[in-house]
């Protein structure tokens, strides 16, 4: 794979310009730094690198710490650590450590582009949909939705503008976050969850703004809270719905005033965070069911977005398939390259209620059993195959009653949508009338499913 962007990190500059010749020559495009800090940099921004090289031995951050920090960012990107006398223990734990190879010093140049070769063949897939625009920041996925979503990514993470982020449980809603905190300004500076269904009532307040010493029995020493934490970053606030009301009004008073007060404290503490938040549940309903208050939802819901489900983007699924065997090839190096047509298809027909997170879990279930190098339709789950609630029933053990009844409603309300629309050649006036439902609100569910005439019922 030829035409493709190298960073190249040695501290030697003599190092770095022999390997710009060896590279080039290859028919590779090479960007050379002589810092690890510096490539880390580069990393940060935009970019299209597809390897890195990296010297292990350096001053200041070595090779070892670059690997570290390159692998919670870029799992994907392969590092292949170049090693001198005395350092090969070292690499061979380099190896431990996520690299992809390592080569001792002195080496032939044949040696490193044979290295350099076998490893982008390992990630061919992942560069291929990056090349054609279907991976972003780690997801994937070529539908029309996800497309608009990657491209709203780009075009809001450079402001300070609150964003709401809306779809069922896992979609990938955490995903979004931080790919918008990774490309926006705030990227140096910390991104903080918070899941708001997992915090008591009585801890909200001090686990968000802190306290001070002796604001409460057991306050022995004062602590920051988790807004001051974020402070200069991203605040992202999972499952806002869970929020109670006494908080949102704080946190709308923060979000006016940029300052909060700890638990017991008289100090206000300016505050700059951006806040990304995240539903499972439509925006109307959470107003209606009163758990957002309005002022509150105004000014978290500056920019939304909506995340389909995997059922009504299928065509993400081969990509997302293929995007985890290639993941767990590189952790596990088993070597399943493919996935027989009929598993495919029995893939591509379930329903996937836990949309990605449970697809995901399938696949890694999948890749244990299968003998390499193809997965077959006999060694996926039994349930893949069944239909109606069976599908539903596989996940009602681990679902609340009202997650269970959110689900099968959701799927209850597409599909009866869409039977009604194609019976009426999609006029919304005689479907609003077989349906009992007024003209907007026929629209409202048209949007909320992102359904199109071309769809078959």
């Amino acid at each position: 794979m030829k035409n493709v962007d190298l960073l190249v990190i040695d501290d030697e500059q003599e190092m770095l310009e022999s390997y710009a010749k060896i590279l080039e020559r290859a028919g590779y495009r090479v960007t050379a730094v002589t810092s690890a800090r510096r490539g880390l940099e580069l990393l940060s921004r935009p970019n299209d690198f597809a390897l890195v090289i990296c010297d292990l031995k350096m001053p200041g951050m070595d090779g070892m710490q670059f690997l570290k920090r390159v692998k919670q960012a870029h799992p994907h990107l392969p590092v292949i650590m170049v090693t001198g006398y005395g350092t090969l223990e070292r690499g061979v734990e380099a190896v431990k450590q996520g690299a992809y190879d390592f080569i001792e010093k002195p080496f032939p140049s044949k040696k490193l582009i044979r290295a350099i070769e076998e490893a982008l063949q390992q990630v061919a897939p992942i560069l291929e949909a990056r090349i054609q625009g279907h991976e972003f920041d780690g997801m994937v996925g070529k539908s029309p939705a996800m497309q608009a979503i990657f491209e709203m990514i780009r075009k809001i993470a450079p402001g300070n503008a609150n964003v709401l982020i809306v779809g069922e449980s896992g979609v990938g809603k955490e995903l979004i976050a931080r790919s918008i905190h990774k490309n926006s300004l705030r990227r140096n500076r910390p991104l903080i969850p918070i899941n708001c269904g997992a915090l008591p009532e009585t801890l909200f307040e001090s686990e968000l703004f802190g306290y001070e010493k002796g604001a409460f029995t057991g306050a022995f020493q004062s602590k920051p809270g988790l807004v001051e934490l974020a402070n200069g970053g991203t605040l992202f606030l999972d499952e806002v719905c869970e929020m109670p009301q006494s908080m949102q009004v704080k946190l709308l008073r923060m979000l006016e005033d940029r300052k909060i007060r700890r638990v017991g404290g008289s100090q206000e503490i300016p505050v700059d965070i951006r806040v990304i938040s995240a539903t499972n549940r439509q925006p109307e309903e959470l107003l209606e069911a009163g758990l957002l208050r309005e002022d509150f939802f105004f000014r978290i819901n500056t920019i939304q977005i909506q995340i389909p489900p995997l059922r009504e983007r299928k065509e993400d699924i081969p990509i997302l398939v293929e995007h985890f065997l290639h993941q767990l090839n590189q952790k596990y190096n088993r070597q399943i390259t493919r996935i027989e047509p009929e598993a495919m298809e029995r893939i591509k027909h379930y329903e996937w209620p836990g949309n990605v997170r449970e697809l995901q879990n399938v696949i890694e279930r999948t890749y244990y059993l299968a003998n390499p190098p193809v997965i077959r339709a006999v060694d996926l789950p039994a349930y893949l195959g069944q239909s109606g609630y069976h599908r539903f029933k596989r996940h009602w053990e681990n679902l609340s009653y009202k997650e269970a009844k959110e689900q099968v409603l959701a799927t209850f309300e597409r599909e009866y949508l869409k039977y009604q629309l194609d019976r009426h050649g999609w006029n919304i006036s005689q479907t609003a009338r077989a349906c009992g439902l007024d003209r907007r609100t026929i629209h409202r569910l048209i949007k909320k499913f992102g359904l199109r005439e071309s769809e078959q019922a």
